[in-house]
């Protein structure tokens, strides 16, 4: 009797040929039944390891090993016995959901964004998703830009910030002249003074207390009511989830709050806080999801900052301009007194300039304050505008582009109140928002 494979002789009683490891056949076994499981030499020293596939089908034989002569002295091509792959389950395997499009281009997000993640779409499968954003790795700059005043100060280089550049150096010229007219300093120190000064408003602006600070100013507060929790958490949280799988730089501690605002609208402010004005909740659960990846754009990209420049840049001449205020205060009760004390027509008539003074003092003021913010709202439009397309791609890549134009279609002329007024409007039309969603393959109000 001969190996099939090498043509060697062998023992009929042998197992294996010896040469070279083949099975060999019994002579009882007809061809084609199945035939029992072989070890090869190397099996017969090592324990005996079945596959998937080989427990399944026992025999080891192809129909055209059983179609050739078993017993002849010629070698015959045998199949190389390979551990297989576990087989796959039946079935096609569930595809990810792919958020926005899949060709999306990655360029570059100049200025006070974050490049590596502007544009980034989104892979989540919705039946899988828990939105358990807590399990999300965060990641955060590294070397001197882990200091984020200095992250903050270099991403004030890029050339779409050259406005806000200019509108905070105007801010350190006017607070140098009124500390150079109240303390009598020369020029180079008032200025120094000054740049000094407002560096330190920059820095407690943009840590937590900065932060809580312009919370207040804007009537943000926790949300207290089960019936808006209830409906406002698994949106916060699935629009979280996503945001911070699209960029991991988010925080790993964002807020959610609501200020008593009937208009509808949401802004994001600082690194850690969204607000949603009660108005919003008038709006379906995703015009609010796609309002809110709107704000997350936002924190994403870090166009916060620039609002922080604009509100330091306001807190601090707002401040100079109310003690102005007080003074002109402090000034009409000092000329009232006068004028009690000299009982005559002249002392009616000092009391009468006093009152006069006062009016016209705080009438120029807030004129003033208001002709400031709005030189400051002029200087940043054009970065807003740009942040505001960049924040709404974001939030098309989460998957809300259709949402989001819906929203945007419906909003009322009404204007919100405060800061965000002013910011909100140098935004670009809501036409040319939705004209740009579509563009990135949006299809709300497209007919074929």
């Amino acid at each position: 009797m001969f190996c099939r494979k090498c043509g060697k002789e062998v023992d009929p009683n042998d197992s294996f040929c010896w040469n070279c490891g083949t099975a060999i056949p019994k002579p009882g076994n007809a061809p084609g039944a199945p035939q029992p499981q072989q070890e090869t030499a190397q099996q017969a020293v090592q324990p005996q390891q079945e596959t998937a596939q080989q427990a399944v089908q026992p025999s080891q034989y192809t129909a055209q090993q059983e179609s050739q002569p078993q017993y002849t002295a010629k070698p015959t091509p045998q199949p190389q016995y390979t551990v297989q792959q576990e087989p796959q389950m039946a079935g096609p395997a569930p595809t990810p959901q792919m958020y926005g499009p899949q060709n999306a281009e990655q360029t570059p997000v100049q200025g006070m964004e974050s490049a590596e993640y502007s544009n980034k779409v989104v892979d989540v499968s919705k039946e899988t998703e828990e939105y358990d954003y807590r399990k999300l790795p965060t990641e955060k700059p590294t070397g001197i830009r882990s200091l984020y005043f200095i992250d903050f100060l270099l991403r004030l280089t890029g050339k779409s910030n050259i406005p806000l550049c200019i509108y905070l150096v105007l801010n350190v010229v006017l607070i140098g002249l009124f500390v150079m007219g109240c303390f009598g300093l020369p020029v180079g120190w008032g200025i120094v003074s000054a740049l000094l000064l407002y560096i330190a408003s920059i820095s407690i602006a943009i840590s937590p207390i900065g932060e809580f600070i312009l919370r207040r100013q804007n009537g943000c507060r926790k949300i207290d009511e089960v019936d808006v929790i209830n409906r406002l958490e698994p949106l916060f949280r699935e629009v979280y989830y996503k945001a911070k799988k699209g960029n991991p730089m988010i925080s790993n501690d964002v807020r959610l709050f609501i200020n008593d605002d009937e208009c509808p609208n949401a802004f994001a402010t600082g690194r850690k806080t969204v607000c949603v004005t009660r108005g919003l909740l008038q709006w379906s659960d995703d015009e609010i999801k796609a309002a809110l990846g709107h704000e997350f754009g936002h924190l994403a990209h870090k166009d916060t900052d620039r609002i922080l420049v604009v509100a330091i840049g306001n807190t601090v001449i707002e401040g100079i301009c109310i003690m102005f205020q007080i003074a002109a205060i402090v000034m009409e009760v000092i000329m009232g007194i006068i004028a009690v004390f000299m009982n005559n027509d002249e002392g009616v008539f000092l009391h009468f300039i006093g009152a006069v003074s006062r009016f016209f003092t705080i009438v120029l003021i807030r004129a003033f304050n208001w002709i400031w913010t709005q030189i400051g709202v002029m200087l940043c439009m054009k970065t807003s505008r740009d942040n505001e397309f960049l924040a709404d791609e974001f939030s098309f890549n989460l998957g809300y582009g259709n949402a989001l134009c819906q929203l945007l279609s419906t909003l009322p002329s009404e204007k919100p109140k405060g800061l965000f007024a002013n910011l909100a409007s140098s935004h670009p039309e809501s036409a040319k928002r939705v004209a740009h969603l579509q563009s990135l393959g949006a299809t709300y109000g497209i007919t074929e």
